[in-house]
């Protein structure tokens, strides 16, 4: 804690003596055929990489927040991205890929459920007696046009308003594998995958050290000891304007280190200085959010520019 302290004391020096700089990386940079991610720290490669490509990449399914990784349930090779969860078979020799149930367990996991309602026909309108949900609008486009029941599943509600992590109402819709959200016109997925992923799976990597192959999935009891949790955003959470705190370790010693915030909706601001990693490859910085920055879930990411490292840690604004 007094190391804690006697760093908080230096923020100002560091900040005044902060280079100014452009933005920091905005597009996935290769590696062994993989695609790595800044915003997260991950990497996406092979059947999954082709998947995500091919139906809908960030517009739809966001970044990954996970490795691969091979599941305790079931021994599956799987991998968490904000909005889904890819999981592959192999059939006949060839990748099969098909989205977890990301919908269902995420209303398990927050003590959720929709009772089914009565058949119904009108025009516009499908019934699911499989679950007894209908489907109707711009939900049902967009359900028929992205892939439908092999892609989504059933609907496990009706459409309902929610109050999101933004704090604003938007009109919902469940479905097995996805919960729908009507922005304007729009229809975009909830981010499912986000809140479901295993927190032992969320530190990234390195851009120059993927993964070797899907690691094992481990158990979240043992969080606490990996070290790539040593990054921190305080306080959290916290309101519009704020001046906050972060604090990332397992740097290399004087190391530059370059920083940018991830803001709900999709885009970046880069923070105009880097930091400096101290003796013990600790970084502490002071960055503030402006008065009109939306509500939401956001992260902030260092990453070193000599060793590569790349740290997030997340946070909340709220009013």
């Amino acid at each position: 804690m007094s190391q804690l302290r006697g760093r908080w004391a230096g923020l100002l020096v560091l900040l005044t003596v902060a280079v100014l700089l452009g933005s920091a990386p905005a597009a996935p940079a290769q590696a062994q055929g993989k695609i790595y991610f800044p915003q997260t720290g991950h990497f996406l490669g092979g059947a999954f990489r082709s998947y995500w490509e091919r139906n809908g990449g960030v517009e739809l399914f966001g970044y990954p927040v996970s490795p691969e990784f091979v599941r305790n349930a079931d021994g599956r090779v799987a991998q968490y991205f904000e909005r889904a969860r890819f999981e592959l078979d192999v059939v006949n020799n060839n990748a099969v890929i098909s989205l977890g149930l990301v919908g269902r367990e995420y209303l398990a996991a927050t003590g959720q459920g929709f009772p089914p309602v009565a058949p119904v026909r009108a025009p516009g309108l499908r019934f699911f007696p499989e679950t007894g949900h209908t489907l109707r609008g711009e939900f049902r486009n967009f359900w028929e046009r992205r892939g439908g029941l092999a892609r989504f599943g059933y609907p496990i509600s009706e459409e309902l308003v929610q109050q999101l992590d933004d704090g604003r109402n938007y009109l919902v819709q469940y479905f097995e594998r996805a919960r729908f959200e009507l922005v304007g016109n729009r229809v975009r997925l909830g981010l499912l995958g986000s809140f479901l992923v295993p927190c032992q799976l969320r530190p990234g990597f390195p851009v120059t050290a993927p993964p070797s192959g899907p690691v094992p999935e481990g158990n979240s009891d043992r969080c606490g000891a990996i070290p790539n949790f040593a990054s921190r955003v305080f306080p959290d959470p916290s309101t519009p304007g704020t001046t906050l705190g972060f604090e990332a370790g397992g740097y290399q010693r004087g190391e530059e280190v370059a920083l940018w915030l991830n803001i709900p909706g999709g885009s970046v601001r880069a923070l105009p200085y880097r930091a400096i990693a101290d003796f013990d490859g600790v970084v502490l910085i002071g960055f503030r959010t402006e008065s009109r920055d939306p509500l939401g879930n956001w992260s902030i990411v260092g990453q070193g520019l000599r060793s590569g490292r790349v740290n997030v840690a997340t946070f909340r604004l709220t009013r």
